[in-house]
């Protein structure tokens, strides 16, 4: 009982369900070619245009609206020009000061350079150089001349602090 498949087969013979007249036939295949050949010939349709209403459309009031709105809009273009102006202006007055100010502190560390190019205590350290050389054994016998210029050197260190 089910199990096996059904060995019937059916068939339907339609060959002639819908009949098309020869003058069907040929009206459709007129209107196929009449198709084809107007899509050959004729140009691309021209791309859409931009409505554009006319003056004659466009109402006193929207002109009055049009005009105030532009010279509200130029009043304030004006206004964002003057506050620019403004704005560059100090922002040069600035850079001119800063730039007067590094130039000081340039010179005046370019001066404090020049005049502490030699160190200080020069005479006193050559003592104590000549010393040493003479008495290479006998250090102790250069402790006043060394005892000297150490107390030079300290008071140009106190000259350079208290002068800074």
């Amino acid at each position: 009982m089910g199990g096996s498949q059904s060995s019937r087969k059916l068939t339907v013979d339609n060959e002639n369900a819908i009949q098309v007249s020869q003058e069907a036939l040929d009206r459709i295949q007129a209107q196929l070619n009449a198709n084809q050949a107007q899509q050959a010939v004729s140009p691309p349709p021209p791309p859409p245009t931009q409505f554009v209403p006319s003056e004659y459309f466009e109402s006193d009031k929207r002109k009055k609206e049009h005009a105030a709105e532009e010279v509200y809009w130029a009043r304030r273009i004006e206004n964002l020009k003057r506050a620019h102006e403004k704005i560059n202006a100090s922002m040069d007055v600035e850079y001119q000061k800063t730039l007067k100010e590094a130039n000081e502190l340039f010179n005046m560390a370019q001066n404090d350079k020049i005049a502490s190019k030699l160190p200080p205590c020069q005479d006193e350290k050559a003592k104590v150089l000549e010393c040493y050389s003479t008495n290479p054994n006998k250090t102790l016998l250069c402790s006043v001349l060394v005892n000297k210029f150490n107390d030079c050197v300290c008071r140009s260190r106190v000259a350079a602090v208290s002068a800074s």
